[in-house]
């Protein structure tokens, strides 16, 4: 993966974190939206497996995009976390 791929794909990821990130406050605030719930959890685990894969990818090239999926990756993983237990504490489960 050259560093113009990289560099779109990184893009591709900031924008699917955006929507998801979006669905999840959606999900939270109103009570009948069980589809946008579902489309951010599915949105951040397609980010962090994604952008671990091309973090992967690139670092076996070489590339110093490597060191950007793996924290992108790491940030998205909290935000999931944080999603989570707001949804664990909307439904009652503790």
């Amino acid at each position: 993966m050259d560093s113009r791929n990289g560099l779109i794909n990184f893009a591709l990821f900031i924008l699917l974190f955006v929507f998801s990130f979006v669905f999840c406050l959606f999900a939270l605030t109103q009570p009948a939206s069980v589809l946008f719930g579902v489309l951010a959890l599915f949105g951040f685990i397609f980010g962090i497996a994604g952008s671990i894969f091309n973090g992967a990818l690139a670092r076996v090239e070489g590339s110093v995009l490597a060191t950007w999926f793996f924290v992108y990756a790491g940030v998205v993983a909290i935000i999931l976390v944080w999603y989570l237990t707001r949804c664990g504490t909307a439904f009652g489960w503790w």
